[in-house]
């Protein structure tokens, strides 16, 4: 028996033959169309297709080009990690994509029946993964601010329109106000026109670069909140996938729009991918570009966004903030501790920056505004292919059945214990959170219900 013939994994010779024509390889192929049918060949599942990709901190130092040029070189020599049945699969892929010239390259080191032979994963039954395991995957890690484009700019997308559409699917009866509520303690916010109860901005951003990350069932949830929010009385201007010009050019648009000017409240729902880098939660754009989550936020400050000074503002962020799996701890085994990290006392009294008066008439950078998410700091969220987000859904499920008599942040509160007993098949749970911003007043929708 030939030494060759006794190798563990792919053959030397076909190892050298990649190595050697790497740079071709490159050139010769597309990499997204190399990448989706290597998966679908099984050479490689998508997750060591996402590890294969992770350049880590290398990426922050690098272009984008070369990150996508580092990515495709990666791929191929992954694939001579892949035992001894890879290479013929590869070849299969390069002539399942039309890259000819790079399966000719491969086929030339030695004859057909030399090599192993293979099975595809097309050749056997595969069933769809269950709906409660998908997870809204993380982003790739970004760098700090918007990365460059993976996908030319489209064109603007115009004036904004309230949305007026018929929506198709489930249709929760949201149960209506008998009254104006008030809270004498606290206040409340002023929701009670006919005409002008609320601006909601949705965005839905379900493609991607990557056709394998693409958010199935999303367009479930765009359903859902279109009938909420017109059953709450709500304009509505809702979009579908957008870059990041597109976003940022429609939300300049509406929030100084006549709309949100005469507006008592103002929503907005972004639906992606994201993810948390360095502490910091970054959102995806349906062309790669990738931003930090603060830029969104800072928007709704007042020297920006002054239609909306004094105005209840909730914005939501219902997307992944890392990539853990939140499996929770078991019940009964774990035990009561002191705190880890006692707040230490004062050294220094003295406080500078209190207490003095001023005649100046200013208001808050940012404040009233709820910052809601569907899950804490490093954990991933979950969606199900066939009903929509979790969060999501349950955030509409309790909105019909209490806006008509509890305030947004109960709301909240009830969607995130609800969001809270959901699990997937192997254990996997997810628990909301949200911020609050200067919101001191309580906020009531009073669904149907108008004074004036």
């Amino acid at each position: 028996m030939q030494a060759s013939e006794r190798e563990i994994g792919m053959l030397r010779k076909h190892r050298e033959h990649i190595n050697k024509n790497l740079d071709f390889l490159v050139k010769a192929t597309d990499y997204d169309e190399v990448a989706r049918e290597c998966v679908r060949q099984g050479i490689m599942s998508s997750q060591m297709l996402r590890n294969t990709e992770d350049l880590k901190g290398k990426r922050f130092n690098m272009l984008a080009e070369d990150v996508l040029l580092e990515q495709h070189r990666r791929l191929f020599l992954k694939v001579t990690q892949r035992g001894p049945a890879a290479y013929n699969q590869l070849i299969a892929v390069l002539k399942n994509v039309n890259c000819l010239d790079a399966a000719q390259l491969l086929e030339s080191v030695d004859e057909s029946s030399s090599r192993p032979p293979f099975i595809s994963l097309n050749e056997r039954k595969s069933s769809r993964p269950k709906s409660a395991d998908i997870v809204d995957t993380r982003s790739p890690d970004a760098c700090e601010g918007a990365c460059v484009s993976k996908r030319p700019l489209s064109k603007p997308l115009g004036p904004p329109t309230p949305y007026l559409e018929p929506v198709v699917g489930k249709q929760r009866e949201v149960r209506k106000s008998n009254k104006i509520h008030t809270d004498d303690m606290v206040g409340t916010y002023k929701m009670q026109s006919r005409h002008n109860r609320g601006v909601l901005l949705m965005i839905n951003i379900i493609d991607f670069p990557d056709p394998k990350r693409k958010r199935n069932g999303a367009e479930l949830d765009s359903n859902s909140l279109i009938h909420l929010y017109r059953e709450l009385g709500f304009t509505i201007f809702a979009y579908g996938n957008m870059n990041q010009e597109q976003f940022f050019d429609v939300l300049g648009q509406v929030t100084s729009s006549s709309y949100v000017q005469n507006t008592e409240c103002f929503m907005m729902i972004l639906m992606t991918h994201g993810n948390r880098v360095d502490e910091k939660d970054k959102v995806e754009f349906c062309d790669g570009s990738v931003v930090d989550m603060h830029k969104i936020k800072n928007h709704f400050q007042a020297n920006i966004s002054p239609y909306l000074v004094h105005k209840p503002k909730v914005l939501f962020f219902p997307f992944c903030r890392g990539d853990h799996a939140d499996m929770g701890q078991p019940k009964n085994r774990y035990a009561s501790r002191e705190p880890v990290c006692m707040i230490p006392q004062q050294a220094d009294t003295q406080i500078e920056t209190e207490g003095t008066s001023s005649v100046i008439a200013n208001v808050p950078t940012l404040a009233d505004t709820l910052v809601c998410y569907a899950n804490t700091p490093g954990f991933v969220t979950h969606r199900d292919t066939e009903t929509g987000s979790w969060y999501i859904q349950k955030f509409c499920d309790v909105m019909a059945e209490h806006a008509h008599n509890t305030n947004v942040e109960d709301i909240l509160k009830k969607t995130n214990a609800s969001v809270g007993n959901m699990r997937t098949k192997n254990g996997s749970m997810q628990t909301g959170a949200f911020d609050n911003l200067g919101f001191n007043k309580k906020l009531y929708l009073n669904p149907g219900f108008y004074s004036e």
